[in-house]
């Protein structure tokens, strides 16, 4: 499949500011898709499913890439940027640590493609928290998004480093990267 130029990914690491980002560039306008982990891990707890890291690690990924695939269906046609929270290779580091075979992971990274930038959030320990869905530690969620950057490196992606600062310059940081203002 082509690269879609106009699906940007931002991505990193757990509790680096992605999700607060995201849901301001919604509130200005932006096509935004939420995390498919936080949606699965939502939906799964609420039914007492077995659909989380805890109770079967390799149900939780298959979900997670099935919802990703799906968001990435669903905004094809657009011509419009669409911001992803996380993406398809962001499921191959979701594999790698839970130690699971990669494989069908790596097939979709390769297949669906997005735009060839993608936006890194560092790990910045000063605004880390838990919450429902959250519940590891600041070092391995920084691991975690050294571990994504290394896949989409892998993969070809050039990713670009979103500065520690303000919620609101990182959103112009990241518009302006996108050519919207």
């Amino acid at each position: 499949m082509k690269e879609q130029p106009f699906y940007c990914v931002l991505t990193g690491a757990m509790g680096a500011g992605k999700s607060t980002v995201i849901n301001r560039l919604a509130q200005k306008g932006f096509i935004c898709v939420h995390e498919p982990a936080r949606e699965i891990l939502a939906e799964q707890r609420s039914i007492d499913a077995d659909g989380v890291p805890e109770k079967d690690a390799g149900l939780f990924t298959r979900l997670m890439l099935s919802r990703a695939v799906n968001n990435y269906k669903r905004n094809s046609e657009s011509t419009r940027p669409v911001i992803f929270d996380r993406a398809i290779p962001d499921i191959i580091a979701y594999a790698c640590l839970f130690e699971l075979d990669t494989k069908i992971y790596y097939n979709a990274g390769r297949y669906y493609k997005y735009n060839g930038t993608v936006f890194l959030f560092e790990g910045w320990e000063e605004i880390y928290t838990n919450d429902d869905e959250r519940k590891m530690g600041f070092e391995p969620a920084n691991k975690f998004g050294n571990n994504v950057k290394h896949v989409y490196n892998e993969l070809g992606y050039n990713t670009v480093v979103v500065p520690k600062v303000s919620i609101e310059e990182r959103i112009k940081f990241i518009a302006d990267k996108i050519g919207r203002t």
